[in-house]
């Protein structure tokens, strides 16, 4: 008995070594072009940061707003509001809404942490307070020169209300972030 065999068909498995450095190179593209966007996010974190500490900044000075207002304060050029009721005034206020005073306004109405983790300045007229990270000026608590912070470009500043009716406003520096 005679047996053919049937001839076997040489079946390529896995990839060539071509078809692999293709897939290296392609994916060292990708990685060169989107590592980039996704490993420095930091600077976007710290903006959002700021806004939010601007928007926490607003909301306080709206508190205090209700309690100068509640104290009939609310419409005088200058003023000082008891926010706890124990009888000492607690916050310098302009038109019923925290000062720029470094020592009694707007920073006074935030948290205990603001005096560390922040460090604020106010021009001499007391109409605004520039706030930014510690860590980025490698200092914290109150500081009698903004220029280390205006030097950052990742800070706010904070501009007291100057009129009834008027209220604070905030304006961002984010492109140092």
């Amino acid at each position: 008995m005679n047996m053919l065999k049937a001839p076997t068909l040489n079946r390529q498995t896995g990839f060539t070594l071509i078809e692999l450095i293709i897939v290296i190179v392609i994916l060292g593209t990708l990685a060169v072009t989107a590592a980039p966007k996704f490993l420095d996010l930091s600077g976007d974190a710290n903006a959002a940061v700021l806004k939010s500490v601007g928007g926490a900044m607003q909301s306080a000075g709206k508190l205090v707003y209700a309690k100068a207002a509640i104290q009939g304060l609310n419409n005088s050029e200058l003023g000082e509001v008891d926010l706890n009721g124990d009888g000492v005034s607690d916050i310098e206020t302009r038109y019923g809404y925290p000062s720029g005073s470094r020592n009694n306004g707007i920073s006074k109405a935030m948290s205990d942490s603001f005096e560390t983790d922040w460090i604020w300045s106010t021009d001499y007229q007391r109409t605004k307070v520039y706030l930014t990270f510690a860590s980025l000026t490698h200092t914290s608590g109150a500081y009698v020169n903004q220029v280390p912070i205006v030097a950052t470009n990742c800070y706010l500043i904070y501009y007291r209300a100057v009129s009834v009716g008027l209220s604070p406003t905030i304006e961002y520096t984010t492109s140092g972030c």
